[in-house]
């Protein structure tokens, strides 16, 4: 318990630190380009998210078995490998179909990087590159940012896009050089994809729903408006991640934690404790938020981004409560039910899809961001009434 709150609370600080970094990333990307080339960025990540969803699934897998098997490293290690590069050459072949093509795949790839890293060090519970990855990406590509801000003055659009999908493999080299873990082995093994793919699956449905839980919006936005308006939206996007601090520290760290953890009954007095921590930090930020949003906006992306200030209350209310949900969600990939964060999730994505499409048609952002809170209040319910309804049989097990 003791070594648990200690863990975590050293990857809250570090995670609060590269989750600044990120936002002040994007604050200066946002000062540094067009309102329009901001929302297009910004939309190519969402769009590279949607067709990332087939990998996604796999470096959770990868998370899991490690977290059993560490001896066998090289083997699940080098077919995870193996499955993620199939998946992004079939990625890069549709996406050469889409309007952005290049531009596309490069985003496709960061995301890949990240995804596979991440699931990597997180099985092995290495909390100095879980936390250090991606602080160091983030580092890399503020310095590369301020830097040619300095000389150019204005950023160009492709420049932005080459450095930031490249940053996360700089970054993993940097650390695979000061201390290697990276194993492969030639041989690949059809029982390890197999085992592989019996996990992702079930994740991977859950990524679907996740991604168009949160991506669906934007590609809304952009169709019935325009990437000007994906640029307000994204603003309060950047500005919300403030709420996943601590809820995202304590995810990372529980699903391994649960999954090595023979007596299921000591995880709900580390649950609740978190889950409560969270309600109470997040309660005390929005109030400062809303009384301050207007001078923030103003001072961190300049006042031509002052109609992002209509939807932060329920874009701060959705991130909330879905940062809750992942909570719980890592708690059930840890007792080895991906399938129930994936079913929750999804079928508030499906909510969203229908609220978002009639929402953001009719009151543009705004209709967006209330269709995002209701829904995440509906997956943290879903998950809620699951995870007590679970707690049951495992008390009685017990007993």
């Amino acid at each position: 318990m003791n070594h648990l709150i200690k863990s975590t609370t050293a990857l809250t600080a570090t995670n609060v630190i590269t989750k600044v970094t990120s936002m002040l990333f994007f604050i200066l990307l946002a000062r540094s380009m067009s309102v329009s080339d901001y929302g297009l960025f910004r939309y190519l990540i969402t769009l590279s998210a949607m067709y990332g969803i087939l990998f996604t699934g796999i470096p959770t897998a990868l998370t899991k078995y490690l977290s059993h098997e560490r001896k066998l490293l090289k083997e699940y290690l080098s077919n995870t490998v193996f499955m993620m590069a199939i998946a992004f050459v079939v990625l890069s072949a549709v996406a050469l179909f889409s309007e952005y093509r290049i531009f596309l795949i490069l985003f496709i790839f960061a995301v890949l990087i990240d995804s596979l890293y991440l699931g990597f060090v997180r099985g092995l519970l290495n909390y100095v590159k879980l936390a250090g990855f991606k602080l160091g990406e983030n580092i890399i590509q503020l310095v590369i940012l301020v830097i040619s801000y300095f000389i150019f003055k204005e950023l160009n659009f492709t420049f932005a896009v080459i450095f930031y999908s490249f940053s996360g493999l700089l970054s993993l080299i940097i650390f695979e050089i000061w201390k290697p873990e990276l194993k492969f082995t030639r041989k690949l093994s059809k029982e390890k994809i197999k085992q592989l793919l019996k996990y992702t699956i079930p994740v991977t449905l859950g990524s679907i729903g996740w991604t168009i839980m949160f991506g669906i919006n934007s590609i809304f936005i952009e169709a019935f408006s325009n990437t000007e308006q994906v640029g307000y939206y994204s603003v309060g996007m950047t500005l919300v991640q403030a709420f996943t601090f601590l809820p995202a520290a304590i995810a990372t760290i529980i699903m391994p934690k649960v999954s090595s953890l023979k007596d299921k009954n000591r995880l709900l007095k580390p649950l609740t404790l978190a889950v409560l921590g969270t309600i109470a930090i997040s309660a005390v930020g929005l109030v400062a938020l809303l009384l301050l949003i207007t001078p923030i906006i103003n001072i961190l992306f300049t006042d031509v981004y002052l109609p992002s200030a209509i939807i932060i209350l329920p874009l701060s209310l959705s991130q909330i409560f879905i940062s809750i949900h992942q909570i719980f969600a890592s708690v059930f990939q840890g007792l080895d039910k991906p399938g129930v964060p994936s079913t929750t999730i999804s079928i508030a994505a499906a909510f969203n899809v229908l609220g978002s499409y009639l929402l953001t048609k009719n009151y543009g952002i705004l209709g967006a961001s209330i269709s995002s809170a209701v829904t995440s209040f509906l997956a943290l319910i879903l998950i809620s009434i699951w995870f007590k309804i679970k707690w049951k049989t495992i008390s009685k097990a017990k007993a």
